[in-house]
């Protein structure tokens, strides 16, 4: 790293100065430039970046009143992170920004109205098959809601990353999928099962797969989303 030399105008230098940090090691002052790499990201990670920056724009040009109505539903909606108790509550900025991404994954990008949090329906997705594909691999799923008479209110959307049976994952290899067909099974008074499948842009010559998929639902009203749960689930010994 190289080393600082004083001179008549400047004896020593600390901290930091547009890329270049100061430092000092055994009495002696040294320097060195800071890394700087630009994150290109992909396509569908930059425009998840321009749909939050349009809701950060949306929710600043909001008149301060309907502010207060976003804050005045927020205080009904736990908080998405520790603790989990009923004492602690998001924001209504939080609440409108994601009500606009819920609106933006249904296609319908918009400036949402503050509305009360609904209550969501039990969800649990099951996956029944996994088709395998030269270039897509087709997950045949079901999903149950519970506690809902108007089941074709939520939409379901997911992550999913296909790995070898048994292994591990990294989340953060995960991508998000929207169903690529939807059809009723049973529809009761309060219960409905959907036949769901997903096409995942993933293939693969294994003996098997593992999927795992994160989930949620989101209203079709409101644009709410509610917190994600998980499935994993391996079919081995696939011909």
């Amino acid at each position: 790293m190289p080393k600082f030399h004083p001179t008549a105008l400047i004896e020593d230098c600390w901290s930091s100065i547009g890329n270049i940090t100061f430092f000092h090691r055994d009495g002696k002052c040294f320097y060195k430039r800071k890394p700087y790499t630009v994150f290109r990201g992909t396509a569908a990670q930059l425009d998840q970046a321009q749909v939050h920056h349009r809701a950060i724009l949306a929710w600043q040009h909001l008149p301060h009143s309907v502010q207060l109505q976003w804050n005045h539903y927020a205080k009904s909606v736990p908080s998405h992170r520790p603790p989990y108790d009923n004492n602690h509550h998001i924001s209504g900025y939080n609440l409108f920004v994601s009500a606009y991404h819920g609106f933006a994954q249904l296609g319908r990008e918009h400036i949402p109205e503050p509305q009360p949090f609904p209550e969501f329906p039990s969800a649990a997705l099951e996956v029944l098959e996994i088709i395998p594909g030269s270039e897509t691999t087709t997950l045949r799923c079901r999903l149950t809601l519970i506690d809902t008479v108007n089941p074709e209110r939520w939409h379901l959307t997911a992550r999913i990353l296909l790995t070898a049976p048994s292994m591990g994952f990294n989340p953060g290899l995960m991508r998000t999928y929207r169903p690529t067909s939807v059809s009723p099974v049973s529809i009761g008074p309060t219960t409905s099962t959907r036949a769901v499948t997903f096409t995942v842009t993933a293939h693969s010559n294994m003996n098997g797969y593992q999927a795992h998929i994160r989930y949620r639902l989101i209203d079709k009203v409101t644009g709410y989303r509610n917190n994600w749960q998980s499935v994993s689930k391996d079919i081995e010994n696939i011909d």
